[in-house]
Protein backbone atom coordinates (compact mmCIF):
# COMPACT_ATOMS: atom_id res chain seq x y z
CA UNK A 1 0.00 0.00 0.00
CA UNK A 2 1.71 2.90 -1.28
CA UNK A 3 0.32 6.61 0.61
CA UNK A 4 -0.97 8.23 -2.46
CA UNK A 5 -2.09 4.62 -4.28
CA UNK A 6 -5.34 2.53 -3.85
CA UNK A 7 -5.22 -0.44 -5.31
CA UNK A 8 -8.36 -1.66 -3.73
CA UNK A 9 -10.41 0.93 -5.09
CA UNK A 10 -12.80 0.55 -8.11
CA UNK A 11 -14.89 2.87 -10.24
CA UNK A 12 -15.59 6.39 -9.40
CA UNK A 13 -16.26 8.11 -6.37
CA UNK A 14 -15.04 7.63 -2.51
CA UNK A 15 -16.25 5.35 -0.48
CA UNK A 16 -17.75 6.50 2.95
CA UNK A 17 -16.51 3.37 4.57
CA UNK A 18 -13.35 4.73 6.66
CA UNK A 19 -11.65 1.44 5.55
CA UNK A 20 -12.25 2.90 1.68
CA UNK A 21 -10.55 6.10 2.65
CA UNK A 22 -7.66 6.57 0.07
CA UNK A 23 -4.21 5.63 1.64
CA UNK A 24 -2.95 9.10 2.10
CA UNK A 25 -6.31 10.08 4.53
CA UNK A 26 -5.86 6.65 6.05
CA UNK A 27 -2.19 7.47 7.48
CA UNK A 28 -3.66 11.50 8.45
CA UNK A 29 -6.51 9.69 10.00
CA UNK A 30 -3.97 7.56 11.61
CA UNK A 31 -1.34 10.03 12.72
CA UNK A 32 -4.12 12.46 14.05
CA UNK A 33 -5.70 10.10 16.23
CA UNK A 34 -2.36 9.24 17.93
CA UNK A 35 -0.80 12.11 17.94
CA UNK A 36 -0.09 12.16 21.68
CA UNK A 37 0.92 8.46 21.90
CA UNK A 38 3.56 9.47 18.75
CA UNK A 39 4.86 11.99 20.69
CA UNK A 40 5.31 10.40 24.08
CA UNK A 41 6.98 7.77 21.84
CA UNK A 42 9.26 10.56 20.76
CA UNK A 43 10.36 11.06 24.17
CA UNK A 44 10.70 7.14 25.04
CA UNK A 45 13.09 7.00 21.92
CA UNK A 46 15.32 10.22 23.46
CA UNK A 47 15.33 8.48 26.70
CA UNK A 48 16.63 4.67 25.31
CA UNK A 49 19.12 7.07 23.40
CA UNK A 50 20.49 8.92 26.18
CA UNK A 51 23.98 6.89 25.68
CA UNK A 52 24.40 8.05 21.98
CA UNK A 53 23.52 11.40 22.92
CA UNK A 54 26.18 11.44 25.55
CA UNK A 55 28.67 9.93 23.11
CA UNK A 56 27.84 12.34 20.59
CA UNK A 57 28.16 15.41 22.72
CA UNK A 58 31.45 14.77 24.06
CA UNK A 59 32.41 14.00 20.15
CA UNK A 60 31.46 17.79 20.03
CA UNK A 61 33.66 18.75 22.41
CA UNK A 62 36.40 18.66 19.71
CA UNK A 63 39.69 18.62 21.54
CA UNK A 64 41.75 17.13 18.76
CA UNK A 65 43.77 14.63 20.02
CA UNK A 66 44.28 11.81 18.23
CA UNK A 67 43.84 8.80 20.42
CA UNK A 68 41.01 10.90 21.72
CA UNK A 69 39.48 11.26 18.15
CA UNK A 70 40.14 7.30 18.13
CA UNK A 71 38.00 6.67 21.68
CA UNK A 72 35.59 8.93 20.18
CA UNK A 73 35.07 6.82 17.43
CA UNK A 74 35.18 3.75 18.92
CA UNK A 75 32.30 4.72 21.44
CA UNK A 76 30.28 6.66 18.56
CA UNK A 77 30.17 2.57 16.91
CA UNK A 78 29.55 0.93 19.84
CA UNK A 79 26.39 3.13 20.76
CA UNK A 80 24.78 1.14 18.05
CA UNK A 81 23.94 -1.37 20.92
CA UNK A 82 22.06 1.19 22.63
CA UNK A 83 20.59 2.20 18.74
CA UNK A 84 19.75 -0.66 17.33
CA UNK A 85 17.38 -2.09 20.02
CA UNK A 86 15.76 1.08 20.81
CA UNK A 87 14.51 1.57 16.74
CA UNK A 88 13.53 -1.99 17.33
CA UNK A 89 11.21 -0.84 20.36
CA UNK A 90 10.69 2.55 18.39
CA UNK A 91 9.50 0.66 15.05
CA UNK A 92 7.57 -2.35 16.86
CA UNK A 93 5.17 0.33 18.38
CA UNK A 94 4.64 2.35 15.18
CA UNK A 95 3.99 -0.95 13.42
CA UNK A 96 0.97 -1.60 15.26
CA UNK A 97 -0.12 2.00 15.56
CA UNK A 98 -0.31 1.69 11.51
CA UNK A 99 -2.16 -1.12 11.48
CA UNK A 100 -4.26 0.06 14.47
CA UNK A 101 -3.25 -2.79 16.76
CA UNK A 102 -4.20 -1.81 20.77
CA UNK A 103 -0.52 -0.49 21.94
CA UNK A 104 0.71 0.30 25.34
CA UNK A 105 3.40 2.49 24.28
CA UNK A 106 6.15 2.41 27.30
CA UNK A 107 5.64 -1.61 27.96
CA UNK A 108 5.24 -2.58 24.40
CA UNK A 109 8.74 -0.73 23.64
CA UNK A 110 10.96 -2.07 26.41
CA UNK A 111 9.65 -5.59 25.07
CA UNK A 112 10.59 -5.57 21.69
CA UNK A 113 13.97 -3.77 22.90
CA UNK A 114 14.50 -6.21 25.59
CA UNK A 115 13.59 -9.50 22.87
CA UNK A 116 15.24 -7.77 19.83
CA UNK A 117 17.85 -6.71 21.75
CA UNK A 118 20.58 -9.19 20.35
CA UNK A 119 19.77 -8.67 16.26
CA UNK A 120 18.97 -4.92 17.17
CA UNK A 121 22.35 -4.18 18.77
CA UNK A 122 24.06 -6.05 15.81
CA UNK A 123 22.42 -3.64 13.23
CA UNK A 124 22.91 -0.90 15.24
CA UNK A 125 26.67 -1.76 15.30
CA UNK A 126 26.54 -2.19 11.19
CA UNK A 127 24.74 1.25 11.20
CA UNK A 128 27.38 2.49 13.26
CA UNK A 129 30.33 1.54 11.56
CA UNK A 130 28.47 2.65 7.94
CA UNK A 131 28.38 6.16 9.21
CA UNK A 132 31.48 6.44 10.17
CA UNK A 133 33.38 5.11 6.95
CA UNK A 134 30.79 6.82 4.67
CA UNK A 135 31.54 10.10 6.87
CA UNK A 136 35.03 9.63 6.28
CA UNK A 137 35.18 8.28 2.42
CA UNK A 138 32.71 10.78 0.95
CA UNK A 139 34.32 14.22 1.86
CA UNK A 140 37.52 12.86 1.00
CA UNK A 141 36.88 10.82 -2.63
CA UNK A 142 35.46 14.26 -3.00
CA UNK A 143 37.98 16.43 -2.70
CA UNK A 144 40.31 14.00 -4.71
CA UNK A 145 37.70 13.71 -7.41
CA UNK A 146 39.00 16.89 -8.26
CA UNK A 147 42.18 15.68 -9.03
CA UNK A 148 41.41 12.09 -10.38
CA UNK A 149 38.17 10.81 -12.39
CA UNK A 150 38.67 7.45 -10.49
CA UNK A 151 38.16 9.34 -7.32
CA UNK A 152 34.90 10.84 -8.59
CA UNK A 153 33.63 7.42 -9.46
CA UNK A 154 34.41 6.12 -6.21
CA UNK A 155 32.81 8.82 -4.62
CA UNK A 156 29.10 7.98 -6.97
CA UNK A 157 29.71 4.88 -5.70
CA UNK A 158 29.59 5.49 -2.43
CA UNK A 159 26.66 8.17 -2.63
CA UNK A 160 25.13 5.61 -4.14
CA UNK A 161 25.58 2.88 -1.62
CA UNK A 162 24.25 5.64 0.98
CA UNK A 163 21.40 6.02 -0.28
CA UNK A 164 20.71 2.63 -1.32
CA UNK A 165 21.48 1.39 2.41
CA UNK A 166 19.28 3.98 3.84
CA UNK A 167 16.52 3.12 2.12
CA UNK A 168 16.97 -0.50 3.09
CA UNK A 169 16.26 1.01 6.63
CA UNK A 170 12.39 1.45 5.60
CA UNK A 171 11.93 -2.39 5.65
CA UNK A 172 15.13 -3.79 8.00
CA UNK A 173 13.66 -2.72 11.68
CA UNK A 174 10.66 -3.78 10.86
CA UNK A 175 11.91 -7.13 9.51
CA UNK A 176 13.50 -7.31 12.52
CA UNK A 177 10.37 -7.18 14.73
CA UNK A 178 8.22 -8.75 12.75
CA UNK A 179 10.22 -12.02 11.79
CA UNK A 180 12.59 -14.31 13.21
CA UNK A 181 14.74 -14.33 10.16
CA UNK A 182 18.36 -14.61 10.23
CA UNK A 183 20.14 -11.12 9.95
CA UNK A 184 21.89 -11.98 6.61
CA UNK A 185 18.65 -13.03 5.16
CA UNK A 186 16.54 -9.80 6.50
CA UNK A 187 19.54 -7.84 5.02
CA UNK A 188 19.05 -9.39 1.95
CA UNK A 189 15.20 -9.15 1.77
CA UNK A 190 15.62 -5.47 3.11
CA UNK A 191 17.75 -5.19 -0.69
CA UNK A 192 14.89 -7.07 -2.56
CA UNK A 193 12.20 -4.99 -0.99
CA UNK A 194 14.29 -1.74 -1.57
CA UNK A 195 14.36 -2.68 -5.23
CA UNK A 196 10.84 -4.20 -6.24
CA UNK A 197 9.18 -1.41 -4.25
CA UNK A 198 11.29 1.25 -5.24
CA UNK A 199 8.40 4.17 -6.15
CA UNK A 200 7.76 3.29 -2.12
CA UNK A 201 11.34 3.89 -1.57
CA UNK A 202 11.88 7.07 -3.00
CA UNK A 203 9.06 8.59 -1.87
CA UNK A 204 9.99 8.09 1.61
CA UNK A 205 13.23 8.82 0.80
CA UNK A 206 12.10 12.10 -0.63
CA UNK A 207 10.17 13.06 2.75
CA UNK A 208 13.08 11.70 4.58
CA UNK A 209 15.33 14.39 3.22
CA UNK A 210 12.70 17.09 2.94
CA UNK A 211 12.30 16.95 6.62
CA UNK A 212 15.70 16.98 7.64
CA UNK A 213 16.83 19.80 5.27
CA UNK A 214 14.06 21.63 6.94
CA UNK A 215 15.30 20.78 10.50
CA UNK A 216 18.64 21.80 9.08
CA UNK A 217 18.15 25.35 7.66
CA UNK A 218 15.70 26.69 10.64
CA UNK A 219 17.96 25.33 13.03
CA UNK A 220 17.81 26.44 15.71
CA UNK A 221 13.94 27.30 16.10
CA UNK A 222 13.50 23.72 14.52
CA UNK A 223 15.17 22.10 17.63
CA UNK A 224 11.83 21.20 19.02
CA UNK A 225 10.81 19.22 15.89
CA UNK A 226 12.94 16.17 17.71
CA UNK A 227 9.38 15.27 19.26
CA UNK A 228 7.57 14.85 16.11
CA UNK A 229 9.74 14.20 13.24
CA UNK A 230 11.02 10.16 14.69
CA UNK A 231 7.52 9.29 15.31
CA UNK A 232 6.30 10.67 11.93
CA UNK A 233 8.63 9.37 9.77
CA UNK A 234 8.21 5.98 11.67
CA UNK A 235 4.88 5.79 10.71
CA UNK A 236 5.12 6.61 7.50
CA UNK A 237 7.56 3.93 6.58
CA UNK A 238 5.24 1.14 8.82
CA UNK A 239 2.48 2.56 6.78
CA UNK A 240 4.15 2.10 3.38
CA UNK A 241 6.34 -0.57 4.03
CA UNK A 242 5.06 -3.39 6.17
CA UNK A 243 1.89 -4.11 3.44
CA UNK A 244 4.96 -5.01 1.21
CA UNK A 245 6.26 -7.02 3.94
CA UNK A 246 2.86 -8.98 4.66
CA UNK A 247 3.12 -9.51 0.61
CA UNK A 248 6.18 -10.19 -0.22
CA UNK A 249 7.98 -12.36 2.61
CA UNK A 250 5.13 -13.26 5.27
CA UNK A 251 2.52 -14.41 2.64
CA UNK A 252 4.62 -16.23 0.10
CA UNK A 253 5.57 -18.43 3.65
CA UNK A 254 1.93 -18.81 4.40
CA UNK A 255 0.82 -20.17 1.17
CA UNK A 256 4.00 -22.61 1.15
CA UNK A 257 2.39 -23.98 4.30
CA UNK A 258 -0.73 -24.07 2.83
CA UNK A 259 -1.58 -22.24 6.27
CA UNK A 260 -3.97 -19.39 6.56
CA UNK A 261 -1.74 -15.91 6.57
CA UNK A 262 -3.51 -14.18 10.18
CA UNK A 263 -4.70 -10.98 9.44
CA UNK A 264 -2.86 -8.23 11.48
CA UNK A 265 -5.78 -5.47 11.95
CA UNK A 266 -7.30 -3.70 14.67
CA UNK A 267 -10.04 -6.33 15.06
CA UNK A 268 -7.06 -8.37 16.04
CA UNK A 269 -6.32 -8.02 19.92
CA UNK A 270 -2.42 -7.50 20.45
CA UNK A 271 -1.39 -11.10 22.26
CA UNK A 272 1.58 -11.36 25.03
CA UNK A 273 2.23 -14.86 23.71
CA UNK A 274 2.57 -13.98 20.16
CA UNK A 275 4.62 -16.63 18.19
CA UNK A 276 7.28 -15.58 15.46
CA UNK A 277 7.00 -16.29 11.80
CA UNK A 278 9.54 -18.15 10.45
CA UNK A 279 10.98 -18.27 7.01
CA UNK A 280 12.28 -21.99 5.67
CA UNK A 281 14.02 -22.04 2.43
CA UNK A 282 12.47 -24.74 -0.05
CA UNK A 283 15.95 -26.60 0.43
CA UNK A 284 15.41 -27.69 4.14
CA UNK A 285 13.00 -29.95 5.47
CA UNK A 286 9.39 -28.81 6.12
CA UNK A 287 8.83 -28.37 9.68
CA UNK A 288 5.60 -30.39 10.89
CA UNK A 289 2.52 -28.52 11.35
CA UNK A 290 1.11 -27.99 15.00
CA UNK A 291 -0.92 -30.42 16.51
CA UNK A 292 -3.15 -27.94 18.04
CA UNK A 293 -5.27 -25.95 15.84
CA UNK A 294 -4.86 -22.47 17.24
CA UNK A 295 -3.75 -20.03 14.42
CA UNK A 296 -0.11 -18.99 14.17
CA UNK A 297 0.95 -15.24 14.75
CA UNK A 298 3.76 -12.86 12.98
CA UNK A 299 5.27 -11.00 16.01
Amino acid sequence: MGLFSNYEKVGKGVSKDPDKKLPIFKFIDIYVSHFSKLVILNFIFIIALLPFAGIMFVENLGLGDTAYNLLVYALFILSGIFVGPATCGFMKVLRNISCRRPVFIWSDFWKAFGSNFKQGAIMGVIDMLFIAAMSFAIPMYSNMAQTSAVFGVAFVICLVTSFIFVMMHFYIYLLIVSTNLNLWLILKDSLYLTAIEIKTSVINLIVTVILLLAVVLLFPWSVFSVILIPSFLGLLYSFNCFPAIRKHVIKPYYDAKGEQMPDLSYTQPADESEAVFTDTPETEIPQEPPKKTKKRKIR
